[in-house]
């Protein structure tokens, strides 16, 4: 075979090498990038609103927290803790800047969320239960230019007003920590102030709050834990799940997920078109020598054995290069967060993206099985071939 010849045989390899990398680089980042979208998504949204939210109907306050608490704590075993919550729509202004907010009154005697574990600045500690004192997000100080010391105003209407004549209530309050989540759906909007001060601020009765957030042993017994609620409780209580209340986020990453399988089936099999095509190539080029090698007594299992064996070579090999590459770029994003989103849109400021064994082993899986059957039409066109048309054939 001429050296011209044998350059184009090495180029067809190298092209089929570089799609099934391709392709399993695109299957591991696509796979790698939707569960990161899921588990990000599902482990913040519950950092603030919890896994069960309970409300009274039209968000009359709920007095006596204490019982209505104890009662579902002892009846649902499923509820790992609940904490009462006073919470309520309002205005945040600066020097140079105002913005609406939801106000959310918390006490560290009940806090079950993760909101202390994500300060960057200053604590997540109030001086005293009802102290004018407030945290809140990075992406909210950065529109407000507000550092941990500086005064903020809030505005809040009162408790059961609804005409536009009622005066609102005022204060000033100190920033002792900024907060940062991630998700800007977050960090954009939730302010929290303390419990008690919260409940002096929006005048409700003693002993009150607005609702209660509930956090389960396990999350995925949300939808049945709160229809069990609503039966239990009745009038006027009704809750909602974390799934309910973000909606919108997991029908996103649901939309998201759907036509991957097509998407990505297509890649593989463009991959797997492309070992034949080589394997097709490799058998008219190299015809005279089959043609040779049979005349000189080689079996067809031995024939057969050659072109499956550097068709599941390429497979794999290009398979586990683009696996490496996924690999290796799953650990810098996770490292070091290169690429950045757009938090308004995307509900997260970084790319996440989960490393997952599962997500190989099935990848390559897939990739080698795929290669080995790219192997058998090509395999049995050289099978075809006569020992004296081969030797005739150039």
């Amino acid at each position: 075979m001429s050296a011209k010849r044998q350059r184009f045989l090495n180029f067809a390899r190298m092209v089929a090498l570089i799609s099934v990398m391709l392709g399993s680089l695109s299957l591991i980042v696509s796979l790698s990038v939707l569960d990161g979208f899921e588990t990000m998504l599902k482990e913040n949204a519950v950092k603030f609103t919890s896994h069960i939210t309970l409300r009274a109907f039209d968000s009359k306050p709920i007095e006596n927290y204490d019982s209505v608490r104890n009662v579902v704590k002892t009846t649902f075993h499923q509820v790992k803790a609940i904490a009462p919550i006073i919470e309520r729509e309002g205005l945040i202004r600066s020097k140079t800047f105002v913005e609406g907010v939801l106000i959310k009154g918390t006490s560290e005697k009940y806090d079950i969320t993760n909101v202390k574990n994500n300060i960057v600045q200053g604590k997540f500690h109030f001086s005293n239960s009802n102290a004018n004192e407030l945290i809140i997000g990075k992406r909210l100080a950065t529109k407000l230019s507000a550092m941990p010391g500086d005064s903020l105003v809030l505005y809040t209407m009162k408790s059961g007003s609804i005409d536009n004549m009622s005066f609102p209530e005022i204060e000033k309050f100190r920033v002792i920590g900024i907060y940062e989540t991630g998700m800007a759906q977050y960090d954009d909007i939730y302010v929290y102030i303390p419990f008690e001060k919260a409940s002096e601020f929006f005048r409700l009765p003693p002993n009150s709050a607005s609702s209660f957030d509930i956090m389960l042993k396990n999350i995925n017994d949300a939808p049945q834990v709160s229809r069990q609620l609503d039966s239990y409780l009745g009038f006027p209580f009704y809750s909602f799940t974390v799934f309910e209340l973000h909606k919108a986020i997991f029908t996103w990453i649901e939309y998201q997920k759907a036509p991957i399988p097509i998407v990505l089936g297509l890649i593989s099999i463009v991959a797997v078109l492309n070992i034949i095509t080589i394997l097709l190539i490799v058998v008219v080029e190299k015809t005279h020598s089959i043609g040779i090698l049979r005349a000189l007594g080689m079996n067809n299992k031995s024939i057969l054995s050659i072109f499956i064996v550097q068709g599941t070579l390429i497979g794999f090999a290009g398979t586990l290069i683009g696996c490496g590459i996924g690999l290796a770029f799953c650990i810098i994003q996770q490292t070091l967060g290169i690429i950045r989103l757009n938090g308004e849109i995307y509900f997260l400021d970084v790319l996440p993206v989960q490393i997952s064994f599962w997500h190989y082993a099935v990848v390559i899986g897939m990739s080698v099985a795929l290669s080995f059957l790219a192997t058998v039409v090509p395999s049995f066109i050289a099978l075809k071939v006569t020992p004296v048309r081969a030797i005739r054939y150039k």
